[in-house]
């Protein structure tokens, strides 16, 4: 298993190198740089707060959840194991990874390992349904109700649709349809399909918040993912690129979703490669596109180091309490 991983992991290094090359190469460098070093550092610092602020109702739902199971962790401990969570992702070779990091932080600090393990799921889960729902808003919005509506390629457009409907579908039939452990009793070929014994456990895990809970949940997913969208549209402000709000509305939560898929290191060259799909279509310049996911990537980082020195500043108090003592 151990050996699995590290094969895994050099993979996706590998995975995000040569599609970060292959995409510098075909955009050059240079421009890509160029772009960087002219940000406007007002509306930048602005996306860094609003991603902060984003960090907040994240962990602020996942207080939501875990309250169901267990009242014993506050908000602000909470806040704090997001944080570290992101900073264990600036190294750990998956978006999941400071996933991991909360719930043996959690289960260190409280104990009930299985509560931790299915609040951050389910965490994860109603951040996904949150961002489909936005999509679909907007989605909506721009084929129906808007008066000037964006022009998309249809291959854009058929992306985003198929996303947006999957996840509230899978989650629906998760929930509502007969359970896995009893489908696969009536059908006992379905034990042999792929990841089936994980398909169980979310399933069950999806079944076990009751139904307000989930719907708070989900209350707290929208205006997160909004901030996500406002971040994102002032890091393209802070590189001159001016689009009509509905264009991040449409795209922010889909390369969320899709970011989030164990291919490369923490999203790096996929994530890139979809700002080249979805912008450069509707007038973005490529090198430009380019600049936007890393000045993304960038802020991530940034998150990350505040929760590594809160990490660094917890332990150096634990260090030195028994020593002034």
């Amino acid at each position: 298993m151990k050996k699995e991983r590290k094969l895994g992991t050099i993979f996706q290094l590998i995975i995000s190198l040569l599609l970060l090359v292959l995409l510098f190469w075909l955009v050059g460098w240079k421009a890509v740089v160029e772009q960087l070093a002219a940000l406007d550092w007002g509306w930048y610092g602005l996306a860094f707060g609003l991603f902060l602020l984003s960090v907040g109702l994240r962990a602020y739902r996942w207080y939501v959840l875990l309250h169901a199971l267990n009242k014993r962790p506050s908000f602000p401990h909470l806040l704090y194991l997001y944080l570290i969570g992101f900073f264990a992702n600036n190294f750990i070779p998956s978006g999941f990874g400071g996933d991991v990091v909360k719930v043996v932080s959690l289960r260190q600090s409280y104990g009930r390992g299985a509560e931790a393990l299915s609040s951050v799921l389910m965490d994860r889960i109603v951040g996904l349904l949150g961002s489909s729902l936005i999509a679909l808003a907007a989605l909506a919005w721009n084929s129906f109700l808007s008066a000037a509506p964006l022009a998309l390629p249809p291959i854009v457009l058929l992306t985003i649709a198929l996303i947006s409907i999957a996840i509230p579908l899978a989650l629906g039939l998760m929930r509502w349809a007969e359970p896995v452990a009893a489908l696969a009793n009536r059908f006992p070929a379905v034990r042999k399909l792929p990841k089936f014994n994980k398909l169980e456990a979310l399933a069950d895990t999806v079944r076990r918040y009751p139904l307000p809970i989930l719907l708070q949940s989900l209350a707290v997913s929208l205006p997160f993912t909004l901030c996500l969208v406002l971040a994102h549209y002032s890091i393209a402000r802070a590189l001159a690129v001016v689009l009509p709000f509905a264009v991040f509305g449409l795209f922010v939560p889909i390369i969320a979703i899709i970011g989030l898929l164990p291919i490369s290191f923490n999203g790096l060259g996929v994530r890139e490669g979809l700002y080249q799909f979805l912008y450069v279509p509707i007038g973005v310049a490529e090198p430009t596109a380019l600049a936007m996911s890393l000045a993304l990537y960038f802020l991530r980082f940034g998150t990350g180091l505040v929760g590594g020195l809160l990490y660094a500043g917890v332990s150096l108090r634990g260090l030195w309490r028994p020593v002034a003592e």
